[in-house]
């Protein structure tokens, strides 16, 4: 009987391995017709937007030679190249769009996508070997292993347990553990965030969380549910500077935790549940995850208690509208738009008055660890709403001399600020994108900076979608910040496809990365990809890349692999006013 039992699972092996020979064959096949048609399309594209430019391969081989490099093209075949076998020598094709037709070289698909097919066949192996384990595992239990009885055992002996007993064995040593757990992973990660700390002076980037609590089923009357849930509660964020746990009126909780880094705002909300659903089972031993509701809402320092109260209330009926999200979390600023649209105020009065403050947020160079820049953020301060950042208010600003007396504003008070403090550092300044194209801007500009000394300090952002849809326009912008002796930096970059557009334009000295491709970019490797290939398109024309955004270590070190030389964000530290004590009054 044994022996018949492994032939069949031989027979069964065998069986399963030409299968799957066959479908990862039928796989990399397919795989390789779609990276062919790829190469086929990126050659039409690059042809198409070359006709585009009304570029001419012979007049402007540089930049068409730049450009085609970029696509990962070449104009002649590398004749240096080490081939050792015949059909890994470079392909030339043809590829036309009406008057344009190029012959172009390049490597076969399956070379250039390497890491791709060894990427997806491991993927493809890995998958395999995990249905071969679980289908030995299916076949043992069918033939007599069986692992039900050891549950049951286990089930019956802890029946004979008093449940009483058990819960409360159970909540004294989850708020414990889980605290001890959550400090220990601190001090691991906070070992090797020590030698960042002292080279960049990081800052962590702190918030509040206000939540209400809601059960469906209620609790006993006699039970002091403050005094219990406050001890639970504290002693299950043991970590955190201050733990704040209040009756309502209404028999719900007001929870305050203070002081919580950015990125693990969620990862406390869920925990907040999690130790308030074990406190719970104590006085109701029936109740579910899903009977309790919670609301909350992160805010900062400064943040309109009322504000944060009534976001809260909102948070918290919708979680309890909703059969399966049992949390619910609104940002302080989600309804900060919707305030000031509905207001009716003139912000442009704010600015005028100088109701607002400058900060800085450097930008830090990786290599040495000095600061390279500060890019200038002006804050708003509203009357009822506190201090309102740049995408808070400017959409509410209703005319064009708003935004143009907003651009003066700033410039204005950022040459102060360069006058009474000398500094090496280059300040730059995020321009609206109507300023650009704003001649009676830029002739004011031209006259505002004649006797400015430190001119060559200022550096001006402009979107990358701005600057390449209207090259022709932005002429007269880009003359007159090159005649003062300013520059450019190009901002929200997020492809490589035009980069070596930019080497005829000597003012520009960097591209700062979108927001987009840096956020989660340690577990996107689209993203990395992406990161990769802009720096390499920029190291080709001598512009260096900058990070912006960056909250976490490990999306810092991900960075530094890509070739990105700098960055700023809420990792290193929050935007300073340090740089000049002097604010707006």
């Amino acid at each position: 009987m044994v022996t018949q039992l492994k032939t069949a699972q031989v027979r069964m092996l065998s069986i399963y391995v030409i299968a799957f020979m066959l479908l990862l064959t039928v796989f990399n096949l397919f795989l390789g017709e779609i990276l062919h048609q790829k190469v086929h399309i990126t050659g039409s594209q690059l042809a198409q937007q070359i006709y585009s430019l009304k570029l001419q391969p012979v007049a402007d081989k540089e930049v068409v030679a730049a450009l085609v490099e970029s696509h990962g093209f070449m104009l002649e075949p590398d004749h240096k190249s080490f081939n050792f076998f015949v059909f890994m020598h470079q392909k030339g094709d043809i590829f036309k769009y009406k008057t344009v037709s190029l012959k172009l070289y390049h490597w076969p698909f399956w070379i250039v996508e390497s890491p791709l097919f060894i990427l997806l066949n491991l993927v493809m192996i890995g998958a395999a070997i995990w249905s071969y384990r679980w289908w030995r595992l299916l076949f043992k239990q069918r033939n007599g292993v069986d692992s039900t009885s050891l549950l049951t055992d286990i089930q019956v002996s802890s029946s004979q347990k008093t449940p009483k007993n058990v819960v409360k064995l159970a909540l004294n040593d989850i708020a414990i553990n889980s605290t001890k757990v959550h400090i220990a992973k601190r001090k691991l990660s906070s070992a090797g965030d020590a030698a960042l700390t002292v080279m960049y002076g990081i800052q962590n980037n702190h918030n509040h969380l206000f939540a209400l609590l809601y059960w469906a089923q209620p609790l006993p009357d006699n039970v002091d549910l403050e005094s219990h849930f406050k001890i639970i509660v504290i002693k299950g964020f043991k970590e955190l500077s201050r733990v704040s746990v209040k009756l309502l009126s209404s028999g719900g909780l007001a929870i305050t935790l203070e002081n919580i880094p950015q990125p693990d705002i969620d990862a406390y909300t869920k925990r907040l549940h999690q130790i308030i659903y074990q406190a719970s089972l104590l006085y109701r031993g029936d109740i579910s995850r899903k009977e309790i509701k919670i609301g909350v809402c992160n805010y900062r320092d400064g943040a309109d208690q009322t504000v944060v109260y009534q976001l809260t209330k909102s948070a918290l009926a919708l979680a309890k509208q909703s059969p399966w999200q049992h949390i619910y979390r609104v940002p302080f600023n989600h309804t900060r738009s919707t305030v000031l649209a509905n207001s009716g105020e003139n912000l442009a009065d704010y600015i005028g008055k100088k109701k607002f403050m400058l900060f800085f947020q450097p930008l830090f160079e990786f290599a040495s660890g000095d600061i390279l820049q500060h890019e200038a953020l002006i804050r708003v301060r509203h009357k009822s709403l506190g201090i309102l950042s740049a995408k808070q208010f400017i959409p509410q600003l209703k005319d064009d001399s708003a935004i143009i007396l907003l651009d003066k504003t700033v410039l204005d008070q950022v040459i102060k600020l360069l006058d009474s403090e000398k500094s090496p550092m280059a300040v730059s300044i995020n321009l609206h994108a109507f300023n650009w194209f704003s001649d009676d801007y830029w002739r004011w500009f031209g006259q505002r900076m004649k006797n400015v000394a430190g001119a060559d300090k200022l550096q001006f952002e402009i979107s990358e979608v701005d600057f390449y849809q209207h090259q022709q326009r932005l002429n007269f912008a880009f003359s007159t910040i090159k005649s003062v002796g300013s520059s450019v930096l190009i901002d929200n970059v997020s492809s490589h496809d035009r980069i070596a557009l930019l080497a005829p334009y000597k003012g520009i000295k960097g591209l700062k990365l979108s927001y987009d491709l840096i956020h989660d970019i340690d577990k996107n490797v689209t993203q990395q990809k992406i990161v990769r290939q802009i720096v390499g398109s920029a190291e080709r024309v001598n512009l260096p890349v900058y990070g912006v955004g960056v909250e976490t270590q490990q999306e810092l070190n991900m960075l530094k692999k890509q070739g990105v030389i700098g960055a700023q964000g809420f990792y290193f530290t929050e935007p300073l006013h340090e740089f000049t004590n002097a604010i707006v009054d």
